[in-house]
């Protein structure tokens, strides 16, 4: 019988011991080894944090500096555009000033051409310089102004005709841009007169009355009217008294 208790008692003490053992290394597990864990997984979580960080801060350094060579590209693109658009403002501006130099230039060796002429018509608002022959055949206008022959040649209603498209001599080309007031300044032999306009209208081609004599001093133009072969530009200045 008592051996037998002696072996219980023994059984015991030992399953006590490994419980004891147990408890033990859960409270060392708890107070010692867990820390370090959380310390470690707290480290862990720290860097993954600042890793993200980073990345993020990388990642947003990426889109900014994306962003600011976006926007420069596009301030660029802008400054080449306005520099094109000046540099087309400025060639245009060079054409029209070479054209206009051109128009200058033709318009004076015009003057020179024609300005000796003792029967002639100017008309500075068209920058018009042009001589006059008797007659208005195509011959005759195909090289100068004609002039109507059933009309005077200084007193009176001086009736004169001429081309405005189509041939070489188009010198009633722009007749048409004249207004009241413009100046008309006419030479012959006889003398010189000067006229200001105070008509500008489409007639009927047969509309002869307005080339007919009259008691003042006048000069009256004709041309043709653009695809209107039925009417004719009449302009009429009156002598400036």
């Amino acid at each position: 019988m008592l051996n037998y208790s002696t072996k219980w008692i023994n059984t015991a003490v030992i399953c006590i011991s490994i419980i004891v053992t147990i408890v033990l290394f859960i409270i060392l597990d708890v107070i010692i080894i867990n820390p370090n864990k959380a310390n470690a997984h707290k480290e862990n979580t720290m860097v993954s944090h600042i890793y993200m960080d980073k990345k993020y801060i990388k990642t947003t350094s990426r889109k900014n500096v994306s962003a600011i060579k976006l926007n420069d590209v596009m301030l660029e693109t802008m400054q080449i555009a306005d520099i094109y658009e000046n540099n087309t403002n400025v060639n245009n501006l060079e054409n029209n000033i070479e054209e206009n130099e051109v128009n200058i230039e033709e318009q004076e060796n015009i003057k020179k051409q024609y300005s000796n002429s003792k029967w002639r018509i100017e008309i500075p608002k068209i920058g018009l310089v042009a001589p006059i022959k008797d007659g208005t055949t195509q011959d005759i206008l195909a090289l100068a102004v004609g002039h109507f022959p059933e009309s005077n040649t200084y007193k009176g209603n001086v009736a004169l005709a001429g081309h405005n498209r189509g041939y070489n001599c188009n010198f009633f080309e722009n007749i048409k841009e004249l207004k009241p007031g413009d100046k008309i300044i006419y030479y012959t032999d006889k003398g010189k007169r000067e006229y200001k306009v105070v008509l500008n209208k489409i007639i009927q081609q047969t509309d002869w009355t307005y080339i007919e004599d009259t008691s003042d001093n006048r000069v009256t133009l004709i041309t043709c009217v653009e695809n209107m072969h039925e009417y004719r530009r009449c302009v009429q200045a009156v002598e400036i008294i």
